[in-house]
């Protein structure tokens, strides 16, 4: 977020010119070959990995990059690594048996214009950070199974902390961290303590049907339609909107009157 949001002024000279160099890297001169050894021939080719490593470890040793520059340049590299990884959209596992071929190429994102923007970024556990913030529109995008985001998208999470851990697996995997109460049977409990401490004029919920009709019992809600309204109608008036909504799916199902849901709350008396 702060590598699109941040308010930190940046150098687009200087940016270009780590554009320019990590589009042509080709070998090692500074990474430990970790990422190539854990993930290459695996998530991605032998080459892909070298070259993803090598950018990694140099951005990490740039010295003459601030926070957002530097932000702005890993994000850059998760998301081209993202489009060229062997898997089905995530990291839970890779493509076995297929030919791996080299596709790694270095695009920067397009940043946002924040100048005289007040915008403040958070990474806190969303329940303590909603006891200590006020806004007119609190947007909520909980997880809606089983599945937990840290291991689903663990690769990623690497490239971005950079702290090579040992890895554990198949899936190559380190150990458990982050793990959300909302993909947890409880999470119908979480939620609901979340839409009460919750100081706004609005609050705005997505949120998907899976749960009528998922065969695994891993991609069903942990927290139902239901639920849902209820937390929130516990708090103001809710208006309901639905739409079809293609389901992202690895395997054969197909989920028939698949629906994104829009739940937007107007608060009663809201707190100050």
């Amino acid at each position: 977020f702060s590598a699109f949001f941040s308010n930190t002024p940046i150098d687009t000279e200087k940016i270009d010119k780590y554009y320019r160099i990590f589009s042509n890297i080709n070998s090692r001169k500074y990474d430990d070959t970790y990422f190539e050894r854990e993930y290459g021939e695996k998530f991605f080719s032998k080459n892909d990995a070298i070259k993803i490593g090598e950018i990694r470890e140099r951005i990490e040793r740039a010295k003459d990059l601030n926070n957002r520059e530097k932000n702005i340049l890993i994000t850059s590299l998760l998301y081209s690594a993202d489009r060229v990884a062997n898997t089905v959209g995530h990291y839970d596992a890779y493509r076995k048996n297929v030919k791996i071929h080299d596709k790694f190429k270095f695009e920067l994102i397009n940043t946002t214009n924040t100048k005289n923007k007040n915008i403040h970024i958070y990474r806190e556990d969303a329940n303590e950070l909603v006891k200590k913030i006020n806004a007119d529109i609190v947007f909520l995008d909980p997880p809606y199974n089983s599945r937990q985001y840290s291991r689903f998208y663990h690769v990623l999470e690497q490239i971005a902390k950079w702290n090579k851990p040992k890895l554990y697996g198949v899936a190559m995997k380190p150990k458990a961290e982050n793990m959300s109460e909302y993909s947890r049977n409880d999470a119908p409990d979480v939620f609901d303590q979340l839409v009460k401490n919750i100081h706004g004029k609005f609050i705005v919920v997505t949120y998907n049907n899976t749960y009528e009709n998922a065969r695994s019992s891993s991609s069903r809600n942990k927290i139902t339609h239901s639920q849902i309204l209820n937390s929130l109608n516990s708090v103001g008036n809710t208006k309901v909107f639905e739409r079809p909504y293609r389901f992202f799916n690895a395997g054969n199902t197909d989920l028939k009157d698949h629906k994104e849901t829009l739940f937007i709350t107007e608060v009663k008396n809201e707190k100050s």
